[in-house]
C-alpha cells in the first residue's frame, strides 16, 4: 500500500528533489509550493494524506504551522514532519514555540535541512511509523 505525502516546499529544486526521492521509495508525492497550494491540494484530494511535510516558513504569510492546524482540522490522523534551514529557535515568528510543543507531544517532528536523500527517506518513514524523526 502506498503511503499518500503532502508536500509543502517553496523552494523549486528542493520541491524537485524531495518529489524524486519519495516518489523513488514508492510514495505517493501530491506536491505544493505554496500555503495557498498546499490547501487547495489538499482540498482537491480525495483520499487519505498521511503526511505533511511542510517547510516552516513559507511565502505569501503563512507558516507550516499555520498550514498544518488548517489541514488537520478535516485530516486529524495526518502526521506532520517540519523542516527547515534555521533552527527552531530562529523559527520563533514562523511558530517555532508551537512546532516545538507538537514535537515534545510526539505529534509532528522536524528535520533540519540541508537533508540528504537518505535522511529524507528515513526522517518520512520514521514518522510514519509513529517514531520521533
Amino acid at each position: 500500500m502506498s503511503r499518500t505525502v503532502l508536500l509543502v516546499e517553496d523552494e523549486d529544486q528542493v520541491l524537485r528533489l524531495a518529489v524524486k526521492v519519495l516518489e523513488m521509495r514508492g510514495y505517493s508525492v501530491l506536491k505544493a509550493d505554496s500555503s495557498r497550494s498546499a490547501l487547495s491540494v489538499s482540498d482537491a484530494h480525495q483520499g487519505t494524506i498521511d503526511l505533511l511535510l511542510t517547510d516552516v516558513e513559507l511565502d505569501e504569510g503563512m507558516s507550516g504551522n499555520e498550514v498544518a492546524k488548517i489541514l488537520r482540522r478535516t485530516r486529524p490522523a495526518m502526521k506532520v514532519l517540519y523542516t527547515s534551514g534555521y533552527p527552531l529557535d530562529f523559527c520563533e515568528g514562523q511558530g517555532g514555540d508551537r512546532i516545538r510543543k507538537e514535537i515534545q507531544e510526539l505529534m509532528a517532528s522536524f528535520m533540519p535541512k540541508p537533508f540528504t536523500p537518505s535522511t529524507l527517506t528515513e526522517s518520512v518513514r520514521r514518522v510514519l511509523e509513529g517514531l520521533p524523526a
